[in-house]
């Protein structure tokens, strides 16, 4: 009697961890990691610290959207204002200015996206008219109107680009497969290199395009990138000439879901709740390491201030995470003064406004 009983047990054990083998088979069937990926969770990153904010709050302040700090300037990209950018003193918060306005004349922008620093100029990324300003540093120091002194046009630009010394890099929906086109300084096409990364998923082009949109920064040092995903918890490091040099998943491991749908006559791509998760956001690259917003999130149309985070990760140009930031305000964009050893943030309290916290 105690034979078969026991007989029973195993029998019952065995049918348990075949059913568990085979529903992981089916998982591993239905997608694939991503090749090359080394994996990490939060509990691998060696330095976790707690950080309590300080609201700046200051009638100055538009609709910031987007903030950078260079030298002891703080810049914003400001939306709904008819100058997109201004400049603050970050030594007593004073407004400096309000610099390069909106409209289409000849020393005007229809909007800026992003812009991006080097030791004394400012290149500004003008999305709508197809094309990149750069300006000297020097016209932010005083309120006056600023003109640039280049201008790159583009047949297309996306959101997404970055220039360094010789070549301008961005991730174009007319090279949808393609992980990087490639332009020179006068704004002509050289070449398409790399291709996205893979998760064995059947997606459609625009469904394939939105799930890997992601922002790239440039190493000042050796212009490597740094490419931080927005809708899968991925980062990808490449050496100056885009050739993928480390590939880093987490911590969270998750994959894009992204969904096409129809509105009319036009297509869009979705999120979709409780399964679209948001990921990385506002890289800041240095010589020794990257600073970068993560989120983790699960999609929730009906979530209120739903793009505040308050998770900042350091990774070294290696893609090893090596310090983690946890804030008791959530908030969006980031810059960082590592000379006084503050970062900023734009939170909403209720209107927006910076906060700062000192690590």
């Amino acid at each position: 009697m105690s034979y078969l009983i026991n007989n029973r047990i195993l029998n019952k054990r065995i049918s348990q961890l075949l059913l568990l083998f085979l529903f992981s088979l089916f998982l591993s069937c239905g997608r694939k990691e991503y090749k090359n990926a080394r994996l990490f969770s939060l509990k691998d990153i060696p330095e976790n610290t707690h950080l309590t904010g300080e609201i700046i709050d200051m009638d100055e302040i538009f609709m910031p959207v987007k903030l950078f700090i260079k030298d002891s300037l703080l810049f914003t990209i400001n939306n709904r204002h008819r100058f997109f950018v201004s400049v603050f003193n970050l030594h007593d918060m004073n407004k400096i200015g309000d610099f390069i306005s909106f409209g289409s004349g000849p020393n005007e922008v229809l909007q800026i996206s992003n812009m991006q620093f080097a030791d004394s100029t400012i290149w500004a990324f003008d999305i709508n008219r197809h094309q990149i300003n750069k300006y000297k540093l020097s016209q932010f120091v005083v309120n006056q109107d600023v003109v640039p002194i280049e201008i790159i046009k583009m047949g297309e630009l996306y959101q997404n680009t970055i220039i360094s010394k010789d070549k301008l890099f961005t991730y174009s929906i007319r090279h949808i497969k393609s992980r990087f086109s490639i332009f020179d300084l006068h704004g002509d096409f050289l070449e398409n290199k790399g291709s996205l990364p893979d998760t064995g998923a059947d997606m459609t082009d625009l469904e394939l395009f939105e799930s890997f949109l992601c922002t790239m920064v440039l190493n000042p040092k050796d212009e490597s990138i740094f490419m931080a995903y927005m809708n899968t918890d991925l980062i990808e490091i490449f050496d100056s000439n885009a050739n993928l040099k480390n590939r880093m998943h987490g911590p969270d491991k998750f994959y894009p879901v992204r969904k096409e749908v129809s509105f009319g006559d036009m297509q869009k791509v979705r999120s979709i709740d409780g399964k679209t998760r948001c990921a990385y956001y506002n890289p800041v690259a240095f010589e020794d390491e990257i600073w970068t917003v993560y989120d983790g999130k699960f999609f929730d149309h009906t979530a209120e201030q739903g793009y505040l985070n308050n998770i900042v990760i350091v990774f070294d140009w290696e893609g090893n995470p090596i310090r983690r930031y946890t804030t008791d305000i959530s908030f969006f964009s980031l810059a960082i003064d590592r000379e006084n050893r503050i970062f900023y943030g734009i939170t909403l309290n209720p209107d927006y406004c910076f906060v700062k916290f000192t690590y």
